[in-house]
């Protein structure tokens, strides 16, 4: 009985957290430039109403975030766990991406 509580305030708070965790906007667009990778992240912004966008480039194994910071789109650092989650994302690809920038 001591063991019930525990368990599910864990299970609750993973599930919680996987939610959260799971929810983020990417853009294919292969063998483009850092040029064409900006206009597809803006489009994709003023189209979708996002603020962060991943575009992925699977010819050059490269992923790019993009950040709307006001009225400007730029291109933004990946923290590890971005990384690590694009990549749990695309794993069925069996293609690594690493950031771009």
């Amino acid at each position: 009985m001591n063991k019930i509580i525990p368990t599910a305030t864990l299970l609750l708070s993973s599930i919680l957290s996987s939610a959260a965790y799971a929810h983020f906007t990417t853009v294919e667009c292969n063998d483009c430039s850092v040029a064409a990778a900006h206009q597809q992240a803006t489009q994709t912004i003023v189209e979708q109403d996002k603020d962060v966008i991943y575009v992925v480039d699977f010819v050059n194994n490269s992923v790019n975030k993009f950040q709307q910071n006001g009225d400007t789109v730029t291109a933004t650092a990946m923290t590890l766990s971005e990384k690590i989650r694009i990549n749990n994302h695309y794993e069925h690809k069996r293609a690594y991406l690493r950031s771009a920038n």
